[in-house]
């Protein structure tokens, strides 16, 4: 059964672009979304946390939490826990390390990193752009499509080498045995749909 799974990542409190996405995601009819983290910011709040809590809960998203929200979704603060909204703070503890669905595996980070170590949250030693970068994933976990966000960007890699592709078009990953992909964010205006049949990706403008 083909499931059209709507991908929002690195939201940033970026509301506008969130309801363009979600609108998006709604007039091609996905069966549901996933939220790859950094929703919202629990460092410091740079538009409506609660407001976009309200739209992805909403619209019955799940996700994962990132390097900028794990304080509001895992080892929440005492502090935080007074002074935010309830019902944001209920929805943000839906967040998890990762999701599997359909043989694919949704995080913020590459999955050979544990979401649940705030130094592999932040770890960073540039794009997983390589053949051995992204092996450190391949090997870590079983899934064929791997998805993550967390960089900013657009990239997708086989296990043997970097895919030309860039975002401007959708990318066919049926042929490939696997695939990791990096989903661009939703604050610079950019979502995907995934059918998982086709395993077809469409990148979108939001």
């Amino acid at each position: 059964m083909t499931m059209r799974i709507g991908i929002v990542a690195d939201i940033h409190e970026a509301v506008a672009s969130l309801e363009r996405a979600l609108s998006l995601f709604r007039r091609e009819g996905v069966d549901t979304v996933v939220s790859l983290g950094d929703a919202c910011d629990s460092y410091q709040a740079s538009g409506n946390p609660s407001q976009v809590a309200a739209l992805l809960r909403e619209a019955g998203a799940i996700g994962v939490w990132g390097n900028h929200d794990v304080g509001l979704s895992y080892e929440v603060a005492d502090k935080i826990r007074r002074e935010a909204d309830p019902v944001f703070l209920e929805y943000m503890s839906r967040m998890l390390p990762h999701l599997t669905i359909e043989n694919c595996r949704f995080s913020h980070v590459e999955p050979w990193l544990d979401a649940r170590k705030i130094e592999d949250l932040w770890y960073f030693d540039g794009l997983p752009d390589t053949a051995e970068k992204a092996a450190r994933s391949f090997s870590a976990v079983p899934e064929r499509h791997l998805f993550v966000g967390h960089f900013h960007r657009w990239l997708a890699m086989t296990p043997t080498r970097q895919v030309e592709w860039s975002g401007e078009h959708p990318l066919n990953l049926a042929e490939e045995p696997r695939s990791l992909v990096v989903i661009a964010p939703v604050f610079r205006g950019c979502c995907a749909i995934f059918e998982t049949t086709t395993a077809l990706l469409t990148p979108l403008k939001c």
